[in-house]
């Protein structure tokens, strides 16, 4: 509202107070100016408050959302998942270091170890919760961390909001909280305890652009430098917090030469002339000068603090290394058994709905309209605002890091809250008609309503992230009884919840670590090695294999410490008194990448479901007749039959089945024709697993289907449903 509205608003509502209670101007004041206070009450009644009070209120309302569909999850006993224990057990370690960053953790990629990152100001940031939570509610540094997620994600909505309503209105404002704080995209990975860094890179990302955009609508100056410093300060924090933490001040920087390309493009446009009016495009300049004034200081000091600049970005390939997470010049293995990685086609229907179903429907329909919104300016010959221009190169850019996998999509849907957000306040300025107006209101509020509706449902869908009983009791069983400098061993992802339940070190976890960093053996070295591990036959090949993590020989632990120096403990070179290994259930679902990564050929336990049952002929079958069991002479009998591969009713050579609680195994080698393979028969017979003769005599299904059995250098020593613990015998 401006100046006049409030005048002309206050005059009339100060006559409208005067005539209710009957006063009369006196004879002797008619025809002068007079000046009337407003009074208190005139305020409440006024436009103004009402205004500003749909507005806290939605704000409010806002932070209860963004709480309340994170919080399912508040029931879990520890934090979520995998990756979150990183961050959890770096809080523990800083608290347990006097506050301190420490120079070496010794359980991740162990041995030896690996240095830890500079990039700890999430760990902070739990850490001062805790400080603070931790005397006034007796919350531990486990509690705290559960809250974090929930304690950030109802901050964020105010830079949020104030970044909406500083590039449009209090509409804005509103729409950019509520689609930047509920995209399905961000709750999945923000639930109550998944304390991994993705809820602050988005309260940073709103939090910097707002800083920047505020110090470039004013003119650098001795009273403004406090703007500048604030936009400085916000993104030397968000590195701290995120190694790419330079991501927004990249796009700020590749708005320096794209505003004057538009310009340019839109000055031909508009003067229907190749000639282009050079003293015009230099308007631009005190833009790029503030920018400058930002850029150089925040990387200074950046630099002073040890991070790296912002120069290694600046390249476009450089942003395609960011999203691919190379290390050393080399992309991780790991990355490529990652789902959420995995390259996507944004220009299918197919890549379009799975974007769609992570960012919301309303930001991404909303944020196509920006180009339109262009068209139509270039079309009336208005000029486009310089902060549109920086909206499409945010949006655009991380609408294609997506093609680089479905994950950054988190990216994305920050972009989309802003730009959505910045159509949603500023359409309704170009529609005259009142009718259309009150549609497009109408058709904003229905997209906003189905939004919060979905981000609900995607919050009680959130529990399934939580750590199984089975998983807690095995990890107690290792606590209390594995040596303290025992090495677990496993595929990789659950490496983070082991190290920080047990406190045991790991042989590989999450935290990539390329051949630069993990020394002597990198990341890769550790997957291609457990899965060989586990998708051989030779069980003494895999022996050989753990030997080698045992301990380090001479020269490797020259090497560590030639690249580390004081960094390196000295006992990492020790031997190693216990290594343990763990075969669990979901590695069922991974053996592909498992045998992949290992022996170079992928192979799958192929699992069915049981459809149909014939006592009368004593037929079970699994997955529309692909599986069936034939009872015959008082046992069952394996069939296989895949058409369209030439396989018709061909028996299969083994069975495992379960028969009144009693293993049974039969193998048909006299059976003419069979197929080399086994089939294993859930105990209650609604499932079966086909598995072809390499899977078959594995040791990872030696080890989790017949628990070890004739397996002699590896001893169970702890089972439950999910779970099977081998101390290897050297």
């Amino acid at each position: 509202m401006n100046s006049e509205n409030d005048e002309s608003m206050t005059q009339s509502q100060t006559e409208s107070v005067g005539e209710e209670e009957g006063l009369e101007e006196p004879e002797e004041s008619k025809g002068k100016v007079k000046k009337v206070r407003p009074s208190v009450l005139s305020y409440f009644k006024s436009k103004g408050f009402i205004v500003n009070s749909i507005t806290l209120v939605s704000i409010l309302v806002i932070m209860y959302l963004a709480v309340f569909v994170r919080s399912s999850t508040l029931v879990s006993p520890t934090v979520l998942d995998y990756d979150p224990w990183f961050w959890y057990r770096r809080a523990e370690m800083i608290l347990n270091n006097n506050m301190r960053i420490p120079k070496w953790d010794e359980l991740s990629h162990h041995p030896p170890g690996r240095p830890v990152e500079i990039f700890q100001g999430w760990s902070y940031m739990i850490i001062i919760f805790y400080k603070i939570l931790n005397p006034l509610m007796g919350m531990t540094l486990t509690d705290v961390s559960k809250w974090s997620t929930l304690i950030v994600a109802a901050a964020t909505v105010v830079p949020a909001y104030l970044l909406g309503k500083l590039l449009s209105n209090k509409i804005g404002g509103v729409a950019t909280a509520l689609f930047g704080i509920l995209s399905t995209a961000l709750i999945g990975v923000s639930m109550a305890g998944y304390c991994d860094t993705d809820m602050p890179v988005v309260f940073f990302s709103f939090l910097v652009v707002y800083s920047v955009l505020l110090a470039l609508t004013k003119k650098f100056g001795l009273k403004t430098l406090p703007y500048y410093i604030f936009a400085i300060v916000t993104n030397v924090a968000f590195v701290f917090t995120w190694g790419y933490g330079w991501i927004i001040m990249l796009f700020f920087t590749g708005f320096i030469p794209a505003i004057f390309i538009f310009r340019a493009i839109e000055q031909i446009v508009h003067k229907r002339s190749l000639k282009i009016d050079m003293p015009e495009l230099k308007k631009e300049f005190s833009i790029v000068k503030s920018l400058l004034i930002i850029i150089i200081p925040t990387n200074i000091i950046g630099y002073l603090l040890g991070y790296p600049s912002i120069i290694p970005f600046l390249p476009m390939f450089e942003i395609l290394a960011m999203g691919l997470l190379f290390a050393g010049g080399k992309l991780l293995l790991v990355n490529i058994s990652v789902a959420e990685l995995q390259t996507l086609n944004i220009f299918t229907k197919s890549g379009f709905e799975a974007i769609v179903a992570r960012v919301g429907l309303g930001p991404v329909l909303f944020t196509l309209t920006l180009p339109l919104l262009a068209f139509y300016k270039i079309y009336r010959r208005e000029k486009v605002e310089a902060v549109e221009i920086f909206l499409y190169i945010w949006a655009f850019v991380t609408f294609f890091l997506i093609t680089l996998g479905v994950r950054f999509s988190l990216l994305f849907s920050t972009a989309t809250a802003v730009a959505g957000s910045y159509a949603i306040g500023n359409i309704p300025k170009y529609i005259k008609n009142r009718f259309f107006k009150a549609t497009f209101y109408g058709f904003t509020f229905l997209i906003l309503l189905i939004f919060v509706s979905t981000a609900i449902s995607a919050g009680f869908q959130g529990a399934g992230m939580m750590i199984s009983n089975n998983w807690y009791d095995m990890l107690d069983w290792l606590k209390e009884n594995a040596h303290p400098k025992s090495l677990i061993v496993t595929w990789w992802d659950p490496g983070h919840i082991i190290a920080g339940y047990t406190g045991l070190p790991v042989h590989a976890d999450g935290a990539h670590c390329g051949a630069l960093e993990c020394i002597p053996y990198n990341h890769d070295d550790r997957i291609q090695d457990m899965g060989r591990i586990f998708a051989i036959s030779d069980e003494n090949e895999s022996l050989s294999i753990l030997k080698k993590y045992r301990q380090l020989k001479p020269e490797q632990c020259a090497e560590v410490r030639q690249a580390y120096g004081s960094k390196v403990p000295d006992e990492v070179c020790d031997e190693i008194p216990e290594m343990f290994v763990i075969a669990s259930n979901d590695l069922i679902g991974k053996y592909y990448w498992m045998s992949y990564f290992g022996t170079g050929t992928g192979r799958n336990y192929f699992q069915m479901q049981m459809t149909g049952y014939d006592p009368n002929q004593g037929v079970i079958e699994y997955n529309d007749g692909q599986l069936r069991l034939v009872f015959d002479n008082g046992q069952w009998i394996p069939v296989l039959n895949f058409p369209q591969q030439g396989v018709r009713n061909v028996p299969i050579r083994n069975i495992v089945y379960f028969e009144n609680g009693q293993e049974r195994r039969l193998n048909f080698t006299d059976m003419p024709n069979t197929i080399d393979g086994m089939v294993w028969v859930d105990p209650s017979y609604t499932a079966a697993m086909f598995m072809d003769a390499s899977i078959r005599d594995s040791v990872f299904t030696r080890m989790f289907f017949f628990n070890g059995v004739g397996l002699q250098n590896f001893e169970l020593v702890y089972q439950n449903p999910e779970i099977r613990v081998f101390k290897v015998i050297f």
